[in-house]
């Protein structure tokens, strides 16, 4: 099928998107396999919110309620530059599960991104955490496509016997518990587990791999409702993808073409106020406005209030476009250059890992990978330093040049307050509004 018919979709626990500089390698690693849309597990992140990122990925995550909880279990969805575009509504259920619905040409589809308990886990709690996650399938609309996908700690065993419908034969090792109750939900709902589908080596089916590599498992799973089977083209795992983790990456393509979903415009545009800052353009500025109103009096027109006002308004935004152009909304990359060059150096010592041929090998490919994890995570250390003294200097010099708006601005940024730009808004009962009209109207 042509690319431009294929969505990529993948599951990753990435351990953790709370250390410094993880999120800027997740989304490297996105762009490189050409990922449309990442779910991740055990993100870490308390509370939820939509966060964009430099380079135009948006991550959309759903954690502990209180901002003051251990930065623990957590759940993410971070959405490609063409799938943001296509988001219709969002909706952050726990610190456990989440779900998002994207446009699409054939059909919308929903995605579910969950984290379940581990096997040894309490029974009440492993229960509970299917009940929402039954309650999160019941409330998506009928004739969506389903996803869901996640780390479900569920071996599922390579037994399909009277489970043809549920699972291929393409799975590895043996059921547990985990694996009995996915397999029993994926039954009452009538889902495809992805992964054991399509015929691969076992290192493309392993998403977990203990610390010493004797021990591997396939726990994380990709799903879809059965009516959509045909549309899944390929389930495999990605070993080349790095940040850290103990898992792999699982990587799916789905035979659907996204949407651009249509957005309220919003009319109100922001000019580069910034440039009056230099004395050069202020003249400019100040010169065009002069001659516009000036044109404007010569004509001696007879305008009532209305009107007037209409006028002045015009000739102050052609100046604007004119002269200060429209303001862009870029974050500044505060990675350096020799830090995407150890993350780098450590992708590569991945592949190492994974080519070894012998333990010898593959124990001094993985003390050489944590050495230069050691040095990634100091480096963007020393970067993000760097940067907030640089943001410190700059609201000193705007201090003193009585520049407060930048002040507030770079200060808001030192507090280190998460800021969250788009926060659930909810109705008079308390539920949760997911509709972009829908919560326009509540506003």
């Amino acid at each position: 099928f042509s690319p431009k018919l294929v969505t990529k979709v993948a599951q990753w626990n990435v351990r953790t998107m709370y250390e410094t500089g993880r999120c800027a390698q997740i989304a490297k690693e996105m762009r490189n396999y050409g990922i449309d849309v990442l779910g991740i597990s055990e993100a870490r992140w308390n509370q939820s919110g939509m966060i964009p990122l430099s380079k135009g990925e948006q991550v959309l995550y759903s954690g502990n309620e209180n901002e003051n909880d251990h930065h623990t279990k957590g759940v993410a969805i971070m959405l490609s530059k063409t799938a943001k575009s296509s988001l219709m509504e969002w909706e952050p259920t726990s610190e456990r599960i989440m779900w998002v619905r994207l446009k699409a040409k054939c059909q919308n589809f929903t995605i579910i991104q969950c984290y379940a308990p581990t096997n040894d886990a309490d029974e009440e709690e492993t229960d509970n955490f299917y009940e929402k996650l039954q309650l999160t399938l019941n409330n998506t609309p009928k004739r969506d496509i389903k996803i869901i996908m996640g780390d479900l700690n569920a071996k599922i065993g390579n037994n399909n016997k009277n489970r043809e419908r549920i699972m291929g034969k393409h799975s590895i090792g043996e059921m547990n518990e985990n694996g009995l109750k996915l397999v029993e939900f994926c039954e009452a709902n009538e889902l495809v587990i992805g992964g054991s589908l399509f015929p691969h080596k076992n290192i493309h089916k392993t998403t977990w791999e203990s610390p010493d590599g004797k021990t591997k498992n396939q726990i994380d799973h990709i799903m879809i409702n059965q009516r959509w089977r045909s549309s899944l083209q390929d389930v495999r795992v990605m070993r080349g993808a790095d940040c850290n983790s103990d898992h792999h990456m699982i990587l799916a393509r789905v035979k659907i073409k996204l949407a651009k979903e249509k957005k309220i415009e919003m009319k109100r545009v922001k000019y580069n106020i910034d440039k009056l800052k230099n004395l050069h353009d202020k003249d400019l500025f100040q010169l065009e406005l002069k001659n516009k109103f000036s044109a404007l009096y010569n004509e001696e027109l007879e305008l009532d209030i209305e009107s007037e006002w209409t006028a002045g308004k015009n000739i102050i935004k052609s100046a604007c476009e004119t002269v200060l152009g429209k303001k862009t909304n870029k974050k500044k990359e505060w990675m350096s250059d020799l830090s995407w060059q150890k993350v780098e150096e450590r992708r590569e010592m991945k592949g190492k890992i994974n080519s070894a041929k012998t333990r010898a090998q593959k124990y001094s490919a993985q003390v050489k990978h944590q050495e230069l994890h050691k040095e990634v995570k100091k480096s963007c250390r020393k970067d993000k330093r760097k940067y907030v003294n640089q943001l410190a200097t700059e609201a000193e010099q705007a201090a003193y040049i009585g520049d407060i708006k930048t002040l507030y601005n770079i200060t808001k940024t030192l507090s280190r307050r998460k800021t969250v730009k788009t926060k659930p808004v909810k109705d008079k009962d308390g539920k949760v509004l997911t509709k972009l009209n829908e919560q326009m109207e509540r506003w």
